[in-house]
């Protein structure tokens, strides 16, 4: 992402809109805000394709009444390549925006494409997207360290039941051996709990 020369940082959007006036009107907006729409489709279904091969920093949908195939669109784009996504629709039904954020919309918004409002949105919908990257990261590190932990745990059981030893002697030996190998302890674990339900 570069900086363009109003000080803002330009970003480079997929646009999903089947409308060809209206495309144009956001696309002009958003070019006088120092962005570019590097890629725009009239039909969702190429966007996780378009999302992995471009390098796109922003995905805008433009949809009066988005469709079940719309969302499943976006949850794709969430598995494989997670963007900031805005969403504009004449739909205010409130399982509509419920299912939108559900697939991954940082900002949804309804009868509201004005220009001088997409900024302001698109900027709101990039700091919701970091947060929830953040949380899903340290949420993501928590159950590792859990699985570890257990994998540690387990192993420990193992070894003091077929070695006949302490918990304390159970964990300084899988110590050494990660040591040993110049391993984490919890990969040690694992060798250790695969290695003794072959034998068991």
């Amino acid at each position: 992402m570069k900086k363009n020369t109003m000080n803002q940082t330009a970003l480079k959007i997929i646009l999903v809109d089947e409308n060809m006036g209206r495309s144009a009107i956001l696309r002009r907006a958003l070019q006088d805000k120092g962005h570019e729409v590097i890629s725009r489709l009239e039909e969702s279904e190429n966007l996780a394709n378009s999302n992995e091969i471009t390098h796109a920093d922003v995905v805008i949908v433009n949809a009066d009444i988005p469709d079940e195939a719309v969302f499943a669109n976006l949850r794709d784009v969430n598995k494989t390549k997670p963007k900031p996504i805005v969403m504009f629709t004449e739909s205010s039904e409130e399982h509509m925006a419920g299912t939108a954020i559900k697939s991954g919309v940082n900002a949804y918004i309804v009868d509201g494409l004005e220009e001088k409002r997409v900024q302001p949105i698109i900027d709101v919908a990039i700091a919701r997207f970091r947060e929830f990257q953040a949380l899903k990261d340290e949420l993501d590190a928590t159950r590792s360290q859990l699985a570890e932990r257990k994998s540690i745990e387990k192993a420990k059981g193992l070894l003091m039941k077929h070695k006949k030893i302490t918990e304390d002697e159970a964990y300084q030996s899988l110590r050494k051996m990660a040591m040993d190998k110049n391993k984490r302890i919890s990969e040690v674990a694992d060798g250790v709990i695969s290695a003794i339900e072959l034998l068991g």
